[in-house]
Formats: C-alpha cells, sequence, structure tokens
C-alpha cells in the first residue's frame, strides 16, 4: 500500500512541476540574464568544441568578494557556464564590486559565459530559502545555455585540480 501511496505522490509531483515549468519556458525573456550579443550557447545539433560543460552556480555571503575572485580565477574554463548569486545581506558595495570584476575581465566579456545573478535572494543556509535558490538558478541555466552537469559552489570553496588537469 505505501508503494502505492509513493508513486501517485510522484506522479502528481511530475505532472505540476511539468505544467509549471512549461509555461515559464514559453514565455521567458533571455535579456534579464545574457549580456546582449555575447552567446556561447552551442546549438542542439553542432559538434561542441568540449567534451563535457558544466554549469556552475557559485554563491558567496558577505565578505566573500576576495574568496569569489580567487575562485573564479582558478575555476573558469571557457567551455563553462558560470551563474553568481551574491546574497542579499551583502552589502551593496559587494554586488558593486562582483558586477565590476565580470563586466571589466576580457576573457569573462569576450566568451559571455558568467552572469551575475541581478535580483538575489535572502539565502539562509541549510534551509529553504538556498534549494530554492538553487533550484531558481538551475532553470535560469537550463533556458540560457546547454550544459552536462551541474555544480553547487560557494565561494569559499577551492578546487583540487583543474578541468584540464584532469584529462
Amino acid at each position: 500500500m505505501g508503494l502505492k501511496i509513493f508513486m501517485a505522490s510522484f506522479l502528481v509531483t511530475s505532472i505540476l512541476f511539468f505544467l509549471l515549468f512549461i509555461p515559464t519556458r514559453l514565455t521567458m525573456q533571455f535579456s534579464t540574464l545574457r549580456p546582449p550579443g555575447n552567446y556561447f550557447s552551442v546549438p542542439p545539433n553542432s559538434s561542441r568544441a568540449y567534451p563535457v560543460s558544466f554549469a556552475y552556480l557559485i554563491s558567496a555571503s558577505k565578505g566573500d568578494v576576495v574568496k569569489l575572485k580567487r575562485l573564479m580565477r582558478v575555476l573558469y574554463h571557457p567551455g563553462n557556464y558560470y551563474l553568481i548569486h551574491v546574497d542579499y545581506g551583502a552589502p551593496q558595495a559587494e554586488h558593486k564590486a562582483v558586477a565590476e570584476f565580470v563586466a571589466s575581465d576580457p576573457v569573462f566579456g569576450q566568451v559571455g559565459n558568467v552572469w551575475v545573478v541581478g535580483k538575489p535572494n535572502l539565502v539562509t543556509y541549510r534551509g529553504p530559502t538556498m534549494l530554492a535558490t538553487t533550484l531558481h538558478a538551475m532553470a535560469m541555466l537550463l533556458r540560457t545555455c546547454q550544459w552536462d552537469w551541474f555544480i553547487n559552489l560557494s565561494a569559499s570553496d577551492y578546487p583540487l585540480v583543474t578541468q584540464d588537469g584532469m584529462i
């Protein structure tokens, strides 16, 4: 009996998410996420320059600007996509510093695969707002570009091996 209830609730939840996702996908305006003229997404039937592409959500909070810049310099790869979310609780000066860092970097601007969330959420870590922020970021990245794997990082994370170093 428990398996039937589980399957029924799973089916209802799947249908609900399907019905909610389709209207937002059809009415999405890309100008809120992508800078005009800088598109790096790969058409569905073309051959990719890299065998695997990652989509990163990098979350930062108050006082994480230096760590975020360090992480982006080490982690950056032109075949991946990066969405940076600076917590709503961070000072406005930090939001501006991150936006200027992304806008002023010549590689990020030329490739066009790094974005900063313009309207951040107030995140309580280990709570439902973190999950909501992650799901919202995944939806934004799914609408914008094609990727194989999604990775959620904090600004204080640091990679042990680069993507090219693993090959």
